[in-house]
């Protein structure tokens, strides 16, 4: 009897959690570029301060030492991990309104920032519960060089791909 409640129990989870993926998936095609455009944080973290021209080259400028103060810390850290998701909705946005998109870029991209987000998880959590703050300076080392890279990628996709909203992505991320 036991089992039986169980597996209807876990049926029902899985049957409501497949219906609000559903609606979210929905509502984030419905989005419009301007709308996504709008959930960027702004660049007030330290961006420029990291990497020479961001947007065209990833070199980024920074050591594993200094990164967590020309970062802002957890500012910088936080804002990289929502902007990922959010570039990756622009990437998609841009992939379906563009012409001949390369998937493999767009899954890069997705890879991208799946790592940023681990990368900025692990950060926070070695600068909140470790004694030594080294290993949250080499995970914020990590999300920046990854962020610097993705977003050349981006711009690069979005110019070659999608260039009719190639001048409003430049204002937004500039």
């Amino acid at each position: 009897m036991l089992l039986v409640i169980i597996q209807v129990m876990l049926t029902v989870l899985l049957i409501a959690y497949a219906a609000f993926w559903r609606r979210q998936q929905s509502k984030r095609r419905a989005k419009t570029w301007d709308g996504i455009i709008s959930q960027l944080s702004g660049n007030d973290w330290g961006i420029e301060e990291i990497t020479e021209r961001y947007l065209y080259k990833s070199d980024i400028q920074v050591t594993t030492k200094d990164v967590w103060q020309r970062i802002q810390g957890c500012k910088g850290l936080w804002a990289m991990y929502k902007n990922s998701s959010v570039l990756v909705q622009l990437a998609d946005y841009a992939a379906e309104h563009g012409e001949g998109v390369d998937q493999e870029m767009l899954e890069g991209l997705r890879s991208d920032a799946v790592q940023i987000r681990l990368c900025v998880m692990l950060a926070l959590g070695q600068y909140l519960f470790s004694t030594s703050t080294v290993g949250a300076s080499v995970n914020a080392h990590r999300a920046v060089a990854t962020y610097s890279a993705m977003m050349v990628r981006l711009t690069t996709f979005i110019q070659e791909y999608s260039t009719p909203l190639f001048s409003s992505y430049l204002n937004a991320v500039a």
